[in-house]
């Protein structure tokens, strides 16, 4: 058998510059990185002349450097694994560091960033220093091999580090585009947020500075943090583990209110009423601990906590840091990586959103060594370990949601009012300052006009928060469509499903009739297969008949003559596959009566309730017996909804119908009983949480009386 090699192409390099290096602000990052492998305490980026012909980079850093053999056996071969090798065999440097890169591919950011590398550095070891000269254009000839392409180095007398000065010195020449103020900005962003401002790493430090460049660049050579995290509303600071665990400090800190501290242990898997893939919480898949920092906002809170809007929206996000360093691209602006916006949106009451925290999540290489970079360094490899370690840090802010959630209720007033009534009443008050400077300036005396100053800067402070106040009402106006959009979107999608379905079902009942004129139903297997499929057909006909009436919306359902026990029925028939996995009893007492009601909305009033019930029984363990009581009292013309869950914690009780409030964690949009009492409201009907005490025969859980009688009789 004959024998070959791989001749890769020199064009290789271009492509894993750029495929694997996303732009040139993750490109000089992760030149930052390599010097940080090195042991260097500060790197100094130097941008000069940019957007000139003479435009470089320069990336100085004071690390070990690099000598002659590993520079031709090392840097010159990629992927030698030899970084990977000091991390399994914990081989830390001198300054106790495990290196951060793995690949070798790190080197090839220089190529993202500009067609020319110089590159010094000198070791403790030798006197003279190493320089390289690298054409990346050369890469680009696709007629040669990569072992054609030849560069060029040379020891030489040292003029760049003196003494016993160690490091290396990358001049980046021949930049590929130009460099705009946003990109600028996002690199200042991103070297102010690439330590931990918790677990930074230790004397290492990173500056930026400009040299010959646009004046409006200055700016951004400041990477000093802001001081908006100690003036966070609502900080959380937790260790998490592999089994859920959550140690955690919690603190309440907010203009005009008493500041609040508290500790506490929880468990994600029995304190959230998150649902858990199979896998996310496998005792066998090992992510190790770690620790999680958020810092929540009340955003209309934040003028009094001295806050700019801005500086919120530069920092928000949820970064991950191993080692002190940051992850990329996790915690850049628009990367909502957690889904926390979209979480708010089917539950906003009690959530916190993606623009209103600033969170960092940090690992290490010696507890998380699952938690893997991708190769093109655009955040961890999405495998098992990252699906549990992705599930955890959501168990670990809906913890932080459901203690934070008094304190947000104490914040907001309970009857505030409405913006557009605040906006309603500034206008009448800047429209009686108006009328009363016309009425001075037609007396035309001095004292008159002199009178009138005071009004006039009063009626300017006012216009400037009846700006300000237009402005949120629009955010507020636009959060609520997006909520909207989101509910009609599922309504719209519901109709068509039971609509066409329906279609579905009744054409495949008609073939399967036809199909029976054709066969042998003598045979005993064909006629079981036929009934079987006539059986599933047949329940599915039924199942979208009782769903028809609860998502028919494009025209307003009649009211009806609704006998309330077929329409609990026909309700516990749709939660019947979940009432039997469950394995809950149904139980059904009383004499029946009817109510004049449209029957999609009597449907919906209890198939919440049942279905609330089912899920708080299924939470039960397989020992405990699970139950749901219906009791119809046709002489107070009520209904009882009863379970023997949990039941709901007395500081919840008041609580339950607000919209957007849940207790179920990620499975509840807080929705399902706000609409139950909407519903029952418009008929001037009433719903109540009871307890045992309140009626023979109710279970231990949950209870709920409605009351169909017009409240106002």
């Amino acid at each position: 058998m004959e024998k070959i090699r791989f001749t890769p192409k020199a064009r290789l390099i271009k492509i894993l510059g750029e495929q694997l290096i996303k732009d040139a602000t993750v490109g000089i990052i992760e030149l930052i990185k390599n010097s940080y492998d090195a042991d260097a305490t500060e790197v100094v980026i130097t941008m000069n002349s940019l957007n000139t012909p003479d435009a470089k980079i320069i990336i100085r850093d004071n690390g070990t450097g690099m000598d002659l053999p590993t520079f031709t056996k090392k840097w010159m071969n990629p992927a030698t694994g030899h970084k990977e090798e000091q991390k399994e065999n914990k081989e830390r440097s001198k300054l106790g560091r495990l290196p951060l890169g793995e690949k070798g591919v790190g080197r090839f950011a220089a190529q993202q960033i500009g067609n020319h590398l110089s590159m010094i550095t000198k070791t403790i070891a030798t006197e003279q220093e190493l320089f390289v000269d690298i054409d990346w254009t050369k890469f680009d000839d696709r007629s040669k091999d990569l072992s054609e392409i030849e560069i060029n180095y040379e020891m030489q007398i040292s003029k760049s580090f003196k003494y016993k000065k160690t490091g290396t010195i990358l001049e980046i020449t021949n930049l590929k585009s130009e460099w705009t103020i946003d990109e600028i900005e996002k690199v200042s962003n991103a070297l102010r947020r690439m330590k931990s401002p918790f677990k930074g790493a230790n004397d290492f430090d990173v500056k930026l500075k400009f040299e010959k460049c646009p004046e409006e660049f200055d700016k951004y050579a400041n990477l000093e943090t802001s001081d908006i995290l100690d003036k966070a509303h609502y900080t959380f600071f937790a260790i998490v583990n592999d089994k859920g665990d959550v140690d955690y400090d919690y603190i309440f800190k907010m203009p005009g209110f008493k500041t609040e501290k508290q500790s506490g242990k929880a468990n994600i898997l029995t304190d959230t009423g998150k649902r858990f893939k199979h896998y996310e919480l496998d005792s066998k898949v090992k992510v190790g601990d770690f620790l999680i920092n958020l810092h929540a906002y009340t955003v209309d809170k934040l003028k009094a906590s001295n806050i700019r809007r801005e500086d919120l929206k530069e920092w928000c996000g949820v970064s991950v840091y191993r080692d002190g360093i940051r992850i990329m691209p996790y915690g850049e602006r628009g990367n909502d990586w957690l889904n926390l916006d979209n979480r708010r949106i089917q539950n906003p009451g009690d959530k916190i959103s993606n623009d209103q925290v600033i969170g960092m999540i940090e690992i290490n290489q010696d507890e998380n060594i699952h938690l893997k970079d991708k190769t093109n360094r655009e955040g961890l490899i999405e495998n098992e370990y990252y699906e549990k370690f992705t599930s955890l840090i959501l168990g670990a802010i809906i913890i932080f949601e459901g203690i934070l959630y008094d304190d947000r209720q104490k914040v907001k007033p309970k009857k505030e009012k409405t913006s557009n009534e605040k906006i309603a009443e500034k206008v009448s008050s800047v429209t009686t300052d108006l009328d009363e400077i016309k009425k001075k300036v037609e007396e035309s005396d001095i004292l008159a006009v002199t009178e009138t100053a005071p009004l006039l800067n009063k009626v300017g402070q006012q216009v400037t928060e009846l700006k300000q106040q237009v402005t949120d009402t629009i955010d507020e106006l636009e959060k609520d469509k997006q909520i909207l959009f989101n509910l009609a979107g599922t309504g719209l999608a519901a109709e068509r499903f039971t609509h066409e379905f329906a279609k579905l079902i009744s054409g495949a009942i008609s073939s399967l009739e036809r199909l029976k004129k054709i066969i042998d139903l003598n045979n005993g297997k064909i006629k079981k297969e036929v009934d079987s499929i006539n059986g599933a057909l047949e329940a599915l006909k039924n199942d979208i008949r009782l769903l028809g009436p609860m998502f028919y919306i494009k025209k307003t359902a009649k009211e009806k003559d609704l006998n309330l026990r077929e329409i609990i029925q026909n309700t516990i028939s749709l939660q019947e596959p979940f009432i039997e996995k469950a394995a809950i009893e149904m139980i059904i007492e009383g004499d029946s009566f009817n109510v004049l009601m449209r029957e999609g909305s009597c449907m919906q009033v209890f198939n919440n309730l049942i279905d609330n019930a089912v899920f708080w029984c299924s939470r039960k363990s397989e020992k405990d017996k699970k139950k749901i009581k219906i009791i119809l009292d046709e002489k107070d013309k009520s209904v009882y909804v009863s379970d023997s869950g949990p039941g709901v914690a007395s500081r919840y009780r008041d609580k339950i119908f607000d919209p957007f409030f849940s207790m179920k964690g990620e499975d509840g949009r807080g929705l399902g009983l706000y609409i139950v009492k909407e519903i029952l409201d418009e008929k001037h009907f009433g719903i109540y949480l009871v307890t045992e005490d309140d009626y023979k025969g109710l279970l231990s859980g949950a209870s709920f009386r409605i009351v169909f009688a017009d409240s106002n009789d």
